[in-house]
């Protein structure tokens, strides 16, 4: 069996035991990266789900208390509660049952000193960006090699435009979605626009 045969085995096995297909794509948003919140179009552009079917299942996991709310201005923001019972051993299935990319950021999500992960989706080369200056213990994630940055040597290689940075910033995807730090700001100012990758809101 290919591995992409057996990520959508899983993937299919998940969305049964969970009851919709549409339930287990809001399950991986929020478990990848649980210390976010999340607002109903963000996960509209996420999942790929149609915003009634997104406000249905927000309902359904609000409703066994899976999930809070909060509003902020005009908007509501839905998040993870971590210490929803079943959260631990939920969070491992769908982690499981998810892609290699997906259980990588999943890793890099839930590591406080982690501001930035940045994806090369020719190489598969991911670098994190971080608070310190050493790695943040995160296994090894076939097939992509990681590599780490403190914030510091991030900024300055970006001052002073690095060939290896520019390359880095015209070729990757941002896979956590995260852009308050102050780096995303230096970033935008230098001239870059990066996309978000794929399932990130």
């Amino acid at each position: 069996m290919t591995a992409q045969k057996r990520e959508n085995a899983l993937s299919v096995a998940l969305a049964t035991l969970l009851g919709s297909k549409a339930r287990a794509a809001i399950l991986r948003l929020f478990l990848a990266d649980p210390t976010r919140a999340y607002y109903q179009r963000q996960i509209e552009a996420a999942t790929g789900l149609p915003i009634r079917a997104v406000q249905r299942e927000l309902e359904r996991l609000q409703s066994i208390e899976f999930l809070y709310r909060h509003t902020e201005g005009n908007r509501t923001y839905y998040q993870v509660d971590m210490l929803f019972p079943l959260f631990q051993e939920l969070r491992a299935l769908v982690l499981k049952a998810a892609s290699p990319l997906d259980r990588l950021r999943g890793a890099v999500a839930v590591n406080p000193s982690v501001l930035i992960a940045l994806l090369d989706e020719d190489a598969n080369e991911v670098l994190l960006v971080t608070t310190g200056s050493e790695a943040p213990p995160i296994p090894p994630m076939e097939p992509y090699a990681i590599e780490t940055m403190s914030r510091e040597a991030f900024a300055r290689e970006l001052a002073d435009r690095s060939a290896r940075i520019d390359s880095l910033l015209t070729r990757s995807v941002d896979l956590l979605g995260r852009r308050e730090d102050v780096v995303w700001r230096r970033i935008e100012a230098a001239g870059y626009s990066i996309q978000k990758g794929k399932g990130v809101a």
